[in-house]
C-alpha cells in the first residue's frame, strides 16, 4: 500500500537553500512533495527528499528530475559577480542543464525564477507589461533574459510549458530593508505572493509566459493583469504594510 508521501505530488526546487527558497519551500509544502536541491547541504522535512548537487551537471541534474511533475529554478547567483567564473557558469550554462534535465526526464513543467532587473531600465513613470523589450540593468539580468529566451524555445520546440517569472524584491516579512527602503513600495515581492504564483503556475495550463512576480505595493508600476488572468493571481501583501521610513 502507498503511503502518503507517496500520493503527493513531487516537484523539484533547485537553490532551494538560498535567500528565496529558504523563505517559500515551507510554503510549497503544504502543496507538494518537495525535492530540494542545493550545493549547500540541508535538513530534509516531512516527506522531502533531499540532493546536493551542482545545476552544471547533467547527470545529476538528470536524475534530480526523474518522477518529478514539475520543476522550480530558482538557483542562480544573484548578484553583479564575475561573469566569466561566476554569472556564465551558474546563470547560463546551469539553466540550460537544467532546462535540458528535465525535458530528458519527462517533465512537462517548468517554472524560471526570472528577475524585475530585466525591465529596470525604463523609467519610473513608465508603466511596464510584460510584452515590452526588455531592458536590463545589470548584467545578472542579462543572464536572466537569457533564461526567458531558453524557456520560450524549449516550450516552442519541445512542448513544454515553461512560466518566467519576473521576481521583484523579495524579502522576507521581518527584513529591515522591508522596514525601512523606500523602493520596497514599488518592488516588493512577499514570500506568500511568490509562492502563490509558483504554486498556480504549476496547476496552470499556460504553454509560456512571462509573468512579474510582485505584490500590491501601492507605488507598482509593473502589469500584473496577466497573472491575475491566466493564473488567478491575487497579491495578498502590500509593502505599505511594513514600511516605517528611512532611518526608523
Amino acid at each position: 500500500m502507498k503511503g502518503v508521501a507517496d500520493l503527493r505530488e513531487r516537484i523539484l526546487v533547485t537553490g532551494a537553500a538560498g535567500l528565496v527558497g529558504t523563505h517559500i519551500t515551507p510554503l510549497l509544502r503544504e502543496h507538494f512533495a518537495l525535492r530540494l536541491l542545493d550545493i549547500q547541504p540541508m535538513t530534509p522535512e516531512g516527506d522531502d527528499e533531499v540532493v546536493q548537487g551542482d545545476i552544471r551537471d547533467l547527470t545529476t541534474m538528470r536524475k534530480a528530475c526523474e518522477g518529478v511533475t514539475a520543476v522550480v529554478h530558482l538557483a542562480a547567483v544573484p548578484t553583479e559577480e564575475d561573469f566569466v567564473t561566476r554569472l556564465m557558469p551558474m546563470n547560463l550554462l546551469g539553466t540550460y542543464i537544467t532546462f535540458e534535465a528535465a525535458r530528458q526526464a519527462g517533465v512537462r513543467k517548468v517554472v524560471f525564477a526570472s528577475t524585475c532587473q530585466t525591465i529596470l531600465n525604463y523609467p519610473p513613470d513608465v508603466w511596464v507589461t510584460p510584452e515590452m523589450p526588455v531592458r536590463p540593468i545589470t548584467v545578472y539580468a542579462c543572464t536572466k533574459v537569457f533564461g526567458e529566451a531558453l524557456a520560450r524555445y524549449y516550450a516552442d520546440q519541445f512542448g513544454m510549458s515553461m512560466i518566467c517569472l519576473r521576481i521583484g524584491w523579495f524579502q522576507p516579512y521581518d527584513s529591515e530593508l522591508l522596514r525601512k527602503e523606500p523602493a520596497m513600495l514599488t518592488m516588493w515581492c512577499s514570500p506568500r505572493d511568490l509562492a502563490q504564483l509558483v504554486i498556480k503556475a504549476i496547476h496552470s495550463d499556460v504553454a509560456f509566459a512571462i509573468f512579474f512576480a510582485v505584490s500590491n505595493n501601492p507605488k507598482r508600476h509593473w502589469d500584473i493583469s496577466n497573472a491575475q488572468q491566466w493564473l488567478g493571481y491575487e497579491p495578498k501583501d502590500n509593502a505599505a504594510d511594513y514600511f516605517v521610513g528611512e532611518g526608523a
